[in-house]
This record gives C-alpha cells, sequence and structure tokens, in this order.
C-alpha cells in the first residue's frame, strides 16, 4: 500500500468533488484557508462520492482490500478524509 496519496491523485480527487457541486476547479482557490466550507452538498451526494472515493483508494492501492472498523477498507478511509476535507453537508430541514 502506498503511504501518501500523490499530486496527480489528489488533483483528480480534488476534480471530482468539485463536479459533484458544480465547481470549476481550475479557478477554484485551494490556497484560502477552510476551502472545504465553501461549498455544499447534500447527504446523498457525500455518500456517492464516499463511494467513489473508497474504490478510487483501492484502484490506486492506497489501501488494501479488507475491511476495517467493520466497513470496507476503502470506504472507511474514504469517510476519514471527506470528515476532514469534504464540503460542507447541507442540513435537511423538516417542515412543522
Amino acid at each position: 500500500m502506498k503511504p501518501q496519496i500523490s499530486v496527480e491523485h489528489s488533483q483528480e480527487i480534488l476534480k471530482e468533488m468539485c463536479k459533484r457541486v458544480g465547481v470549476d476547479y481550475d479557478t477554484f482557490d485551494f490556497s484560502k484557508k477552510d476551502w472545504y466550507w465553501e461549498h455544499q452538498w447534500s447527504a446523498e451526494q457525500e455518500e456517492n462520492f464516499r463511494v467513489w472515493l473508497g474504490k478510487f483508494l483501492k484502484k490506486h492501492k492506497y489501501v488494501g482490500s479488507g475491511t476495517k472498523r467493520g466497513e470496507d477498507w476503502g470506504y472507511y478511509e474514504a469517510g476519514k478524509i471527506i470528515g476532514n476535507y469534504g464540503w460542507k453537508t447541507k442540513q435537511e430541514t423538516t417542515e412543522q
């Protein structure tokens, strides 16, 4: 397994993340502090990205093929990455 995500793969991940919320990767300022709070995605968008990222991590050998804490290892590690660098998740509102 690879210890660190390469710059090339980091860019690919960020491009996919941007695409999912309609952000232009080429013009977005990733140098801003807390850049990941600039946009939001729904819980469904986040989940779909987590599945995609888990498969990406496995495909490029950043994680093994087993499980970690009862979850698919790629899915588990994707959750950690999203927790640190994912867009804000839109809060569902319930009408009363």
